[in-house]
């Protein structure tokens, strides 16, 4: 217990930084840099290590999406994120549910995150990615303690866990779900990470663990191919940007909801414009909330697969548009909301820089705690759910469809300041990733430190239970969200529910920044004190 008792929240060095929200994986990457690694080694051996040490937040079985900057100035965007199977039923799908399934072989898509690991490891790696994976492969074999996050997680999903044989061979012992300091071995995902190391990608889209994993999902239902594997791609693309108090934000389009975090910066830089610096969590509370909700609205009605649909990401990012949520979030206009579903999502961060200027914002996830609540006994492959992010709405862009990608809560990000690269931010939240990172942005162009922005009191938009709140919508609040930002919020329109400090149910962040230390340039990093994380900086 003590490694997550004692763990650095914040560290300072001259030539890399780290921060993860699990002190192995953050040790990890911090030994890949001090051997030699660039950025993009250590974040892939931290984001292998995650999948075993924090498999209800991430999996092989999971998705990926990442920035990568250079220094050369090029940024690309990797989107692994995986389609639903081509042959899915629709109709009678929709014929049984009003909305898509959480739990389950239903709402399982083609996971991408080993297709991710393996494009970031070939066009910007230094190492081959079994490197990176050797780590991963040896902690799952030997086995490593429950992190106090895990075990919370274990006890409240323990009565879905319970219903699946794979679940309860790995995540139970005598009954009951494993506690925080017991030993969690998982020798069937060190052999799976193995055959990864050896064969690459393939082992997946074609190969034995793909095969597998094809073979539990149609066993339970699914339309899943093992073509449907093999046909998966990595999207590479141009991020998008936006400013806020002269610094630049970039990050993922296409079916990612980054698009929605930049156009709610936008509009806030706006507001900032004519109010002076903004207080998430004070006198600006209410403002900022009626932004973030007009962006979460547009997400909802606009992000889709750009196969599919066009996303009309110019008009949702035009001056005139932003200009526009911006005068209406600072009026006394009622708040109009559609409904907003549960915020969930169970996403690890990786966020590193090196000393060649390479900077990584990864973020991979299993979306919902455990994800579908499947595991494959024998690849030891917790599988993902990201196709309950699917709509069943026939007018809805983002309406399910055979081979195509859901809207995805997942959307890294890189910021430049004066043209060059200056952060790396990642967050956990699922849908309310965007407002994370809005409230981070804030408190850094207020003067916090990279430690206080990942740590201040937060709040979050969206309602605790399941399903859809009509109405006005809730925001959660943490107890030391000052009172005066509560009272800022109700007046905008906004119930509000009281949560305790530090509760994970608001997201949690990961920070690299650019820092000056006695007027030399060197990189601070900090870990969110609501994961079990530490930064690591030399």
């Amino acid at each position: 217990m003590s490694a997550f008792i004692e763990r650095r929240l914040a560290a300072q060095g001259p030539a890399w930084a780290v921060a993860t929200p699990h002190t192995a994986a953050s040790d990890a990457a911090a030994d890949v840099l001090r051997g030699g690694g660039n950025a993009v080694d250590a974040a892939l051996a931290a984001a292998a290590l995650l999948t075993v040490v924090y498999p209800n937040q991430c999996s092989v079985g999971g998705d990926l999406l990442a920035l990568v900057g250079t220094a050369d100035g090029e940024i690309r965007c990797v989107n692994a994120s995986g389609r639903s199977p081509r042959a899915v039923d629709v109709e009678s799908l929709t014929a049984a549910y009003d909305v898509m399934p959480v739990l389950g072989a239903l709402p399982v898509t083609v996971p991408g995150v080993v297709a991710g690991w393996a494009e970031l490891a070939a066009r910007w790696g230094s190492r081959p990615l079994a490197a990176a994976l050797a780590p991963a492969e040896s902690a799952a074999r030997d086995g490593v303690p429950v992190a106090p996050g895990l075990a919370e997680d274990l006890r409240r999903e323990s009565a879905h866990l319970a219903r699946d044989p794979g679940m309860r061979g790995v995540f139970f012992a005598d009954g009951d779900v494993l506690a925080a300091g017991q030993t969690l071995r998982q020798p069937h995902l060190a052999r799976t990470l193995a055959m990864i190391g050896d064969q690459g990608p393939s082992a997946v889209y074609g190969g034995e663990v793909g095969a597998s994993l094809v073979k539990l999902l149609a066993g339970r239902g699914s339309a899943m191919t093992r073509e449907d594997f093999a046909e998966h791609t990595v999207r590479l693309s141009q991020p998008g940007s936006a400013s806020y108090d002269g610094v630049e934000y970039l990050s993922s389009g296409d079916n990612s909801q980054g698009t929605y975090f930049l156009q709610a910066l936008k509009a806030l830089d706006v507001v900032r414009t004519a109010r002076g610096p903004l207080d998430p969590a004070g006198r600006d509370a209410g403002v900022v909330a009626r932004v973030l909700a007009h962006a979460a609205a547009d997400r909802d009605r606009h992000c889709a697969d750009p196969d599919w649909a066009t996303v009309p990401a110019g008009e949702l990012l035009s001056d005139a548009y932003v200009r526009a949520i911006a005068e209406d979030a600072m009026s006394d206009s009622p708040v109009r909301l559609a409904g907003q579903r549960k915020v969930s999502g169970d996403t690890v961060a990786v966020v590193v820089a090196d000393a060649d200027g390479t900077w990584v914002s990864l973020i991979q996830s299993v979306f919902h705690a455990f994800g579908a609540s499947l595991l494959d006994p024998a690849t030891g492959v917790v599988l993902h759910n990201r196709g309950a992010s699917f709509s069943l709405d026939p007018a809805s862009p983002n309406r399910l469809a055979g081979g195509k990608l859901p809207l995805h809560t997942l959307m890294p990000v890189l910021t430049r300041r004066a043209g060059e690269l200056s952060a790396a931010h990642g967050t956990m939240g699922g849908r309310a990733q965007p407002q994370v990172h809005t409230h981070m942005a804030l408190h850094l162009a207020a003067g916090a430190t990279p430690e206080r922005a990942a740590s201040a009191p937060r709040w979050v938009l969206g309602a605790m239970e399941a399903g859809v709140t009509e109405g006005a919508g809730v925001v959660k609040a943490e107890r030391d969200v000052p009172v005066a930002g509560v009272e800022a919020i109700e007046r905008a329109g906004f119930a509000v529910e009281r949560i305790e400090a530090y509760d994970d149910g608001v997201g949690h962040g990961q920070l690299v920044r650019r820092a000056t230390v006695d007027g030399q340039p060197w990189l601070a990093a900090a870990t969110d004190p609501r994961a079990d994380g530490a930064a690591v900086a030399g």
